[in-house]
């Protein structure tokens, strides 16, 4: 399973929910219990739902993920894994179901099974579905987070996302050429704000164009400068 982006926010929840904050607590949890079903699913190789027993010790798992984590341990979502994978493997052991634990021939051969062989493939994919959606919503946090050093607030982006393809396009080209530019880059990043002028200037593009798609400009930029966001990198990729 691949390292999840670290959502800033997260670690400062975990913080508040140490010292007792049961808000900050249940906001990790309902953020993330698709999560834990996704990985209990995925550990036992069959669907879980929350009537199983399996997700309670699961979600056990996730909230002493929340009291044990500190930062020095890397990713919390890797950390949360190894408790509920743990956690399961012992519940496997003292109630002799290690078969859940096993290949997918065997759960098909085991009769309490109910799944067919392309179920369980069909819930393994979906496992993975939901790992890269978490992955793009950790991205998101960590976009939001760095946007708002710029002053743009992630609600706004619909507003000024172009609804046509051919100004997106053109868009993608004046980010292009930006980063190009390391110059403008290091203003950019350093002032916190885009240098419209000196970008006119330097590329031909006419000043209003520029100023009309500044926050737009921005957000390209940012994520292209990301590489490690490979969920929204694909969705705008300039390069």
């Amino acid at each position: 399973m691949g390292e999840f982006m670290q959502n800033p926010q997260i670690l400062q929840d975990i913080q508040e929910s140490k010292k007792g904050n049961d808000l900050a607590r249940q906001k990790i949890i309902n953020i993330y219990k698709p999560y834990i079903i996704n990985v209990v699913s995925h550990i036992c190789k069959r669907y879980i739902t929350w009537s199983h027993d399996e997700a309670s010790i699961g979600l056990l798992a996730f909230n002493r993920a929340i009291d044990k984590y500190e930062h020095v341990k890397g990713n919390f979502l890797s950390f949360a894994y190894c408790l509920i994978n743990r956690d399961l493997i012992n519940y496997f052991h003292q109630n002799d179901k290690k078969g859940q634990h096993l290949s997918l021939d065997y759960i098909y051969d085991n009769q309490e099974s109910s799944l067919t062989p392309m179920e369980i493939e069909k819930s393994v994919q979906y496992y993975h579905e939901k790992v890269q959606s978490t992955e793009l919503v950790e991205e998101i946090f960590e976009l939001d987070h760095t946007l708002r050093d710029y002053g743009i607030a992630f609600e706004e982006l619909e507003n000024s996302s172009p609804k046509h393809k051919d100004t997106r396009e053109m868009l993608k080209k004046m980010g292009l050429d930006f980063i190009r530019h390391k110059e403008l880059v290091d203003e950019l990043i350093k002032k916190k704000r885009f240098p419209l002028a000196a970008f006119a200037k330097t590329t031909g593009y006419p000043l209003k164009t520029v100023e009309k798609h500044r926050k737009y400009l921005i957000v390209l930029i940012i994520i292209n400068l990301h590489s490690e966001w490979v969920n929204l990198s694909s969705f705008v990729k300039i390069k």
